[in-house]
């Protein structure tokens, strides 16, 4: 299930975690000179000379047409996926370049794509591009450092609020000449700030600026990608083209990828309708989101004789996370004692057995499954970070490993509930006929959700809360709303999804800083404003090395945890793909999969041209 409100590139969808087996040398990009890569820690994995990414098939036969459903839920209204008004089209990413590209077999490591090499300085106060003399707009005029530097003004300025915290570290653009353009920095502290530049997509300055980038638009925007739209109807689908000769297709990182002639997405506002259609052949791959159905609904003829593979795939990040979030904005969840209290109503194991089929995991970690989970009692080293913060951070952080409530029998959830009734009547709740009170005001919340299935989730969650007199309801409301209301934190709470990377930095402002949760469309959905974790999340993103990191991570960790921000609820261990015949694949599993949407499949399978031409 993905809740993502702001569309980003296919590859940054797919890159959103960084995989890191072994711990390598605690060294940082290379610095004082031009160079094709940047790797936060090691060396880049492929020299300047290397021909391809080797998971990707640089002989795959490009054609055929990719037919898909997944990302493109209830319907969209623009096609300018980079500020917050409307809902963006599915996969617009597929219109834009980046100015470097991330792998998915390497820790944070960055390969020049716009750019043809990129220049760190050796006291990490700037880093300079220097674009590729190739490097062209779909209508065939060259990509210049004045878009570069453009794009940047415009994002940071009329985009969505996710750029002006993530890039806050910029001073200044500077066009040094007619293909470089340097970003000077406000210091030297951000080590990843060089390797997140090369993520910003390059817009076209000559296009733009004859048009208002903030407003919602279905006019089909000049970008520089392999693709772009040739038709589209709102609520039912888009479609891309290739874009004639792309300028990128025989570099390198791309020789392999983006292999389909065109790539349809289909929208569905019913899960099941969806799912129907992809049994007869419409889509060639689907994204299983539900539990149940992967358990027991994949027994159809096409399964059986082969012609439909299942594909689980555990990747080497973080687990992702389901979570139910609290608006601290509402007066009702700013008590951690009435957070935690919800928490304690949540009965994970009755929900995996008769829900899940057995296929999730309890959450007690926001990088759970990796490195950076706190686990045990700090450390000596993550005391020195937390020490100077006592008295502002739960006790509990110095004293008690976190561990998510467990329900593994009926007296558990009981002894759990009696627990959560102390919790509430400390924060001064009181039961009276019935209904939690305070004073005057009953305890009442909406849950607010766009998919019908999440009632069958929560159902249970909200029953165990009226045992307590706690009024919970859940609303469904359609995905244009809901974005709307999410943006404009207009919820009591929501389940959202998340997720991290082995290599944490300059997005954890944007998913907890207090900067952030002034903000409209912030990824702080919560509203955390805490100077505690400000501190940390900085202690993060200015981490000399490896090791400094991890310490830096688990301590932000163990404050998150125990404040009760989020109720982290389950997560499956595995990607969950099933695909018709027709599609192929490399031999080659990059590390980090597919991605949970597909987004993998989208950037690096091909069509089998005999298969495809038998589709049903």
């Amino acid at each position: 299930m993905n809740k993502t409100l702001v569309n980003k590139t296919v590859w940054a969808s797919l890159c959103a975690a960084a995989f890191m087996a072994v711990l390598q040398p605690a060294h940082a990009f290379v610095r004082g000179k031009p160079v094709h890569a940047l790797a936060l820690y090691g060396e880049p994995k492929f020299g300047p000379d290397f021909k391809n990414f080797d998971y990707a098939n640089p002989n795959a036969p490009k054609g055929g047409t990719l037919v898909t459903t997944s990302g493109a839920a209830g319907t969209f209204d623009t096609l300018n996926g980079f500020t917050l008004k409307g809902v963006p089209v599915a996969y617009s990413g597929l219109m834009y370049d980046t100015l470097m590209l991330e792998t998915l077999d390497e820790p944070f490591t960055m390969y020049c794509l716009v750019c043809e090499t990129v220049e760190v300085a050796p006291d990490n106060t700037w880093v300079e591009f220097k674009i590729r003399p190739i490097a062209k707009w779909q209508d065939g005029t060259p990509i210049t450092a004045e878009d570069v530097a453009f794009t940047f003004a415009t994002l940071t300025e009329k985009g969505a609020p996710q750029y002006r915290v993530y890039y806050a570290d910029v001073a200044k653009v500077e066009v040094k000449d007619k293909l470089t353009a340097r970003f000077v920095f406000k210091n030297g502290t951000n080590r990843e700030l060089p390797g997140i530049l090369g993520q910003l997509p390059v817009l076209p300055k000559a296009y733009w600026s004859k048009r208002d980038f903030a407003a919602t638009t279905l006019d089909v925007p000049l970008a520089s990608g392999p693709y772009t739209i040739e038709s589209f109807e709102i609520g039912r689908y888009v479609l891309y083209k290739r874009a004639g000769k792309y300028w990128a297709a025989d570099l390198p990182v791309m020789r392999g990828m983006y292999n389909f002639d065109k790539i349809r997405a289909e929208y569905f506002r019913d899960d099941t309708v969806q799912f129907e259609a992809f049994k007869s052949g419409t889509f060639d791959f689907f994204a299983e989101n539900t539990a149940r159905r992967w358990a027991t609904g994949y027994d159809f003829p096409a399964v059986k004789d082969g012609r439909v593979t299942k594909l689980q795939i555990a990747d080497g990040s973080p687990m992702s996370y389901q979570a139910v979030i609290f608006n601290l904005r509402r007066p009702l969840f700013q008590d951690r004692r009435v957070r935690e209290a919800m928490g304690l109503a949540f009965d994970f194991e009755s929900l995996n057995k008769t829900v899940f089929y057995n296929q999730y995991t309890r959450l007690r970690s926001y990088w759970q499954r990796s490195e950076m989970e706190a686990k045990g009692l700090p450390s000596p080293e993550e005391l020195k970070l937390l020490e100077p913060l006592r008295g502002k951070i739960p006790p509990e952080v110095f004293t008690t490993e976190f561990q998510s409530p467990s329900d593994p029998d009926q007296t558990a959830l009981r002894n759990n509930l009696l627990k959560a009734r102390d919790l509430l009547a400390a924060a001064g709740w009181t039961l009276k006929d019935g209904t939690l009170m305070k004073g005057s005001t009953p305890f009442v919340f909406e849950l607010l959700e766009y998919q019908a299935n999440m009632e069958t989730v929560f159902g249970p969650w909200v029953k165990n809360l009226e045992r307590l007199g706690i009024k919970a309801t859940i609303r469904i409301i359609d995905t244009t709303q809901y974005s709307n209301r999410i943006n404009d934190s207009d919820f009591d709470a929501t389940s959202v999804p998340g997720g991290n990377s082995l290599s944490p930095g300059n997005e954890q402002a944007r998913f907890w800083g207090s900067e952030a949760a002034t903000q409209k469309g912030s990824d702080n959905y919560s509203g955390v404003s805490d100077p505690a974790v400000d501190i940390l999340v900085k202690k993060i993103i200015d981490a000399e090395d490896r090791p400094a990191l991890i310490t830096a991570t688990h301590a932000l960790d163990r404050v998150l945890t125990w404040n009760y921000y989020r109720m982290l609820t389950y997560s499956a261990p595995f990607d969950r793909l099933a695909y018709w015949d027709r599609l192929q694949k490399p031999a080659k599993t990059p590390l980090l999969g597919w991605g949970a949407t597909g987004a993998g499949v989208v950037a690096l399978w091909w069509m089998d041209p005999a298969k495809a031409a038998a589709k049903p």
